[in-house]
């Protein structure tokens, strides 16, 4: 759903889909549709290592808006709020919305593009 060079305002800020970034959402995308079919949450780092995504553990925010923003625009819960840190259990400060309820909302959808 996103384009390479595409930019849109989310949370205040402009944000680019850069080369990098497009190229790894759709593996993102589809690990975490599996950790969301489980019903489980994955941490920063377990997402980063099992990808082997060239970003820092702690510098993925980012990617994660864009994934979000890409949910958005398929009428989905946004899968974001299944990524936690390890040693709070919950998403980064930076989410926007109440994770919680978000991730009952990922739980529960069917309907997975």
């Amino acid at each position: 759903m996103l384009t390479p060079g595409e930019r849109f305002d989310m949370k205040g800020r402009t944000l680019t889909v850069t080369p990098t970034a497009f190229a790894c959402l759709p593996r993102v995308r589809a690990f975490l549709l599996e950790v969301a079919r489980s019903g489980e949450t994955v941490t920063y780092t377990e997402l980063h290592d099992h990808l082997d995504l060239p970003y820092a553990v702690n510098g993925m925010g980012r990617l994660l808006d864009l994934l979000s923003e890409d949910c958005i625009r398929r009428d989905e819960p946004s899968l974001a709020a299944i990524v936690v840190n390890a040693s709070t259990g919950e998403v980064g400060q930076d989410f926007a919305g109440d994770p919680v309820a978000e991730r009952s909302l990922v739980y529960a959808h069917r309907k997975w593009a």
